[in-house]
């Protein structure tokens, strides 16, 4: 037992540092299959003598055709069927794999580190809870029929596969046998090559990582994902009770009146209710069956990585993310950061990271207005490393990016012609301004700034390749040169352009 302790205690020690400097990450990713369907029953133990979980509904694809759909779990013999804190896990070991850039289906890890993004204590019970659902998950298997959708050929299909095909924990004990000197092994896991394909497809959504695991029940967790996905699409769900009960929660099929049904819901319509989820609930009749209406709290809003079939057409918006690319591109480089700068920040991103750093963006645009001190001092830099992870920049709850303007008239094109020229005439401007200081100044000046701009941005020194870290030093020396040369502000220079004519 002691030597437990201090297994442990090792571990987190090992760990500990590298996840304090780390900025808290609101958002993960959810499968957007396993968010349709049940994986695990909706407790912490599984009946033993329960062997297999089944789950059908109907779809109607685009063309009008109707097709069943049937979703069938089983788990290992020796580990038994998922539970409630493997869907929980699930979504742990995703923002692993998000926090990696989904490069590769094996995902290094610590154990400490998982237990921290699921909010569990570091206890030894928390260790030997976690090893045994990665034994459920490695043991389980899904028989999907016409229930799988494949992003890639944009339709549903009928296969089985696992979750993950292996796991490996590593811990002290083995790194005491190494040389002190030899780094410490790192835990990994493998995801099933069909899960991780249909996640490089970007068939995944973002998630709530803090309302999730607030939630107290399994069925309100399970009942967030299924309308979290849903609700992408439309403010508005609708579907029979018992539908919704027994195969996309997973209620126990003995409940069978629905006022049994009602009561075992309520408690997870009132927790999400709370939260500010959901809007409205109400009940209905429609074909002599009983049906629920859901209404979402925030009302309509694209916040999946990537777009999903929806419950009529079955088809994705294609070439969503080029546009939210470009977009994104172009406020960037707006506001100060370079064309190379810029490329590289938003190289391998998804359409849930362009969204977000729009949104960071006109949060930076408010700060900027407000005269913030937070970057006062290199508004740039910051800029900068918000972009560079989006997923682990914080933005306030209450603050509200304005509105998308409407799209211009044509004849306003020639104006946004001049004013993209008079842009590109700026940056000369302030490059000359720069280069003119900057061939005044001694060696030693120019040393001193650098230093400065060097310790003022080193916390963000972690989060950058040594490149990218040179270029925004460049930039922000670049900056504080032309300031000192004298360059004005953008829009009074522009009036006295505009006024006196571009020479």
């Amino acid at each position: 037992m002691h030597q437990q302790a201090l297994h442990l205690d090792g571990e987190e020690s090992s760990d500990a540092s590298a996840l304090k400097s780390r900025a808290k990450v609101d958002f993960a990713r959810d499968e957007m299959n396993l968010a349709e369907f049940p994986l695990a029953v909706l407790s912490t133990r599984a009946n033993p003598k329960v062997k297999t979980l089944e789950f059908r509904d109907s779809q109607r694809l685009r063309d009008g055709e109707i097709i069943e759909r049937e979703w069938i779990i089983t788990g290992a013999d020796k580990f038994g069927l998922p539970t409630s804190t493997d869907d929980d896990v699930l979504l742990g070991l995703m923002r692993l794999s998000m926090d990696q850039g989904f490069r590769s289906n094996k995902v290094f890890f610590t154990r400490y580190e998982l237990l921290k993004i699921l909010r569990w204590t570091t206890e030894g019970r928390s260790y030997s809870r976690l090893t045994k659902s990665l034994d459920r998950l490695s043991g389980v298997r899904i028989r999907a029929t016409n229930a799988f959708y494949d992003n890639k050929s944009k339709a549903y299909q009928t296969c089985n596969f696992g979750i993950i095909d292996a796991y490996e924990i590593n811990d002290s004990r083995a790194a005491s046998r190494r040389k002190l000197s030899d780094e410490h092994p790192k835990s990994f896991f493998i995801w099933s090559e069909m899960l991780f394909e249909s996640f490089k497809a970007g068939f995944i959504k973002k998630l709530d990582l803090d309302a999730y695991f607030t939630l107290r029940s399994a069925v309100s967790r399970r009942l967030y994902r299924y309308l979290d996905k849903h609700f992408y699409y439309k403010p508005m769900v609708e579907l029979p009770l018992k539908l919704l009960a027994f195969e996309k929660l997973g209620l126990s099929r003995s409940y069978k009146y629905d006022s049994s049904i009602k009561q075992q819901l309520q408690p997870a319509i009132e927790e999400l209710s709370e939260t500010g989820f959901l809007g409205s609930v109400e009940y209905g009749q429609r074909a002599g069956e009983t049906t629920i209406r859901f209404r979402s709290a925030a009302g309509s809003r694209r916040q999946t990585a990537a777009a999903a079939p929806s419950s009529s057409s079955g088809q994705v918006d294609e070439g969503n993310d080029e546009k939210l690319k470009a977009r994104a591109a172009q406020m960037l480089v707006k506001r100060g950061i370079t064309n190379r700068q810029t490329n590289k920040l938003l190289a391998g991103k998804t359409s849930a990271d362009f969204e977000k750093i729009e949104r960071i963006v006109h949060y930076y645009d408010s700060l900027v207005a407000s005269g913030d001190n937070r970057i006062s001092r290199n508004p740039i830099g910051f800029l900068y490393r918000a972009v560079e992870t989006p997923f682990r920049f914080k933005i306030p709850r209450n603050f509200r990016a304005p509105a998308r303007p409407l799209p211009k008239p044509q004849v306003a094109a020639e104006d946004d012609k001049f004013d993209s020229d008079l842009r590109a005439l700026y940056k000369k401007y302030r490059k000359k301004k720069a280069s003119q200081r900057r061939s005044s100044m001694s060696r030693t000046e120019l040393e001193e700034i650098y230093g400065l701009f060097e310790s003022r941005n080193r916390p963000m020194k972690a989060n950058l390749s040594a490149e990218r870290f040179e270029e925004a030093i460049d930039g922000c020396v670049d900056d504080e040169l032309a300031r000192q040369g004298g360059a004005e502000p953008y829009e009074r220079w522009r009036k006295k352009v505009a006024g006196e004519g571009v020479q």
